[in-house]
């Protein structure tokens, strides 16, 4: 297991604990779906936080010891990356309200993920965010910017495509990624009390919304993405 799943008063808490880190091992990113799957089809939940129990991290993102363990098998390669966009677009169209509560670190792939769900809220004593990707040789794909572009102003965006620095909690406010900031031990139950407060609201106009808010991303995710999957390897290996 790399996940759990507790319910307070009608709010699912997803619980991730792989490793510390959390990345995107192909057996994490498909027990999250079934979660999701799960979360989507329960009576008892109307709304979700996501977050980490280790309290250094939040997610690393990407597996790379098991990428580079593969780096000679490029349709493996491939593989994974649908694997990881489909996550990604599970989230970002959710039918039911989705907040991440970032306990630590949010790096990479795993700032991706927090960046498809509705609302982030993080720590505010500890942790960074961070896009890494220029110091490693990564180009974003367009489902990544598309979905950045979506959820923060053009100025902090910039401030982490360009830059690799590591923002805090309150620095990520103003970067108008993270929607507010929190004691370590309010961070979680502040993130379900605003869950709480969302999932009382009618879910299918909710989804409605997020489906007319996100349509675009998805699409972007689905069409642009694959055909960038070798190209932006080639800069990686």
């Amino acid at each position: 297991s790399y996940m759990h799943l507790d319910i307070d008063d009608r709010v699912g808490i997803l619980h991730m604990h792989h490793e510390g880190e959390n990345r995107f091992h192909p057996e994490f990113l498909t027990e999250m779906l079934d979660y999701l799957n799960e979360i989507q089809a329960s009576a008892e939940i109307d709304a979700v936080v996501v977050t980490g129990d280790d309290p250094k991290f939040f997610s690393n993102g990407l597996d790379l010891q098991w990428l580079m363990a593969r780096a000679s098998d490029p349709s493996a390669i491939i593989g994974y990356l649908r694997l990881v966009n489909g996550m990604f677009r599970r989230w970002t169209l959710f039918p039911k309200p989705t907040v991440a509560a970032l306990n630590g670190h949010t790096f990479a792939a795993g700032l991706f993920m927090a960046a498809h769900m509705d609302f982030r809220f993080m720590r505010e004593d500890r942790g960074w965010v961070c896009l890494p990707e220029v110091e490693i040789n990564i180009p974003l794909l367009p489902g990544m910017i598309a979905i950045c572009e979506a959820v923060m102003p053009p100025q902090g965006f910039r401030q982490l495509y360009y830059t690799g620095k590591r923002f805090t909690g309150p620095e990520a406010v103003g970067l108008g990624f993270v929607d507010g900031v929190y004691a370590e031990d309010e961070l979680l139950p502040a993130s379900v009390a605003f869950a709480r407060e969302l999932g009382a609201k009618k879910t299918r106009t909710y989804a409605e919304m997020k489906k007319r808010l996100r349509a675009e991303v998805a699409r972007v995710l689905d069409e642009e993405d694959p055909n960038m999957f070798l190209p932006t390897l080639g800069f990686a290996l």
